[in-house]
């Protein structure tokens, strides 16, 4: 399989051995009309798709990777929100102390926090929040007097170095998910060419003859039928 195989199907990865065990039934009720045109088609034909269905199904697709990592971007969010509120504290503490600090309360480092987090930059919110809390560790006798409590720099670090495993852990799934699309979308592919190679025929078939097994073998149709019967039926591939 070539890298970076582009894929031949238009749907979701998971809808592609949907499809085909959708067509294995067709197909296996319509053999005698499919043998008729090609001898290609047998019960032979019919165990290799169901065997390629399989392979698919087995595969971890790439939207189940992505549920994971909008899982953990969720995550990160929340924990943002609540350095946010933290931070809010901390820069009044800030302010009380301008001027008795080894810096300025604006070289502190809140506003950069506070965009990281505003933008949404994990990465960012690691760096600049452990900058913050060098800054406030090297003064944190004079924050102290103002009101500053240990508990709060404690939970901001805790809370620091939760988004930063966080975002490794985001960052490994991303090129997990990368890896795993290069690897598997010519297994796909594979099947996607047997999908079309049955539809391809099912329509030379029966156009113009019969418009209900038309419809068997009319891709949009076949999707809308498979959205209806739900996401358990999808999965199951067709028995051999």
């Amino acid at each position: 399989m070539l890298m970076n195989e582009k894929r031949k199907f238009n749907c979701k990865f998971e809808e592609v051995p949907a499809v085909a065990g959708y067509l294995a039934q067709r197909l296996r009720a319509d053999l005698v009309d499919f043998i008729e045109f090609s001898d290609v088609y047998s019960e032979d034909y019919i165990t290799r798709l169901v065997a390629q269905i399989n392979v698919c199904n087995q595969l971890k697709t790439p939207d189940a990777f992505t549920k994971e990592i909008k899982a953990i971007t969720a995550q990160i969010d929340e924990k943002a929100k609540t350095l946010r509120k933290s931070l809010n504290k901390v820069e009044v503490y800030l302010g009380m102390a301008d001027g008795q600090m080894t810096i300025t309360a604006d070289s502190m480092g809140a506003k950069q926090l506070r965009d990281c987090i505003n933008n949404g930059n994990s990465e960012g919110i690691v760096k600049q929040s452990n900058n913050l809390l060098g800054n406030i560790n090297s003064n944190l006798a004079v924050l102290q007097t103002k009101g500053l409590k240990l508990t709060l720099v404690e939970e901001m670090t805790q809370l620091t170095n939760d988004i930063e495993t966080l975002g490794n852990d985001q960052n490994f799934r991303i090129t997990d998910r990368n890896r795993h699309t290069d690897e598997n979308v010519g297994e796909y592919n594979k099947l996607w060419d047997m999908n079309t190679f049955i539809l391809d025929t099912g329509r030379a078939l029966y156009r113009g003859v019969n418009a209900t097994k038309l419809d068997d073998y009319t891709l949009a149709t076949i999707l809308k039928r498979i959205d209806a019967e739900g996401t358990n039926k999808k999965d199951e591939a067709p028995k051999a």
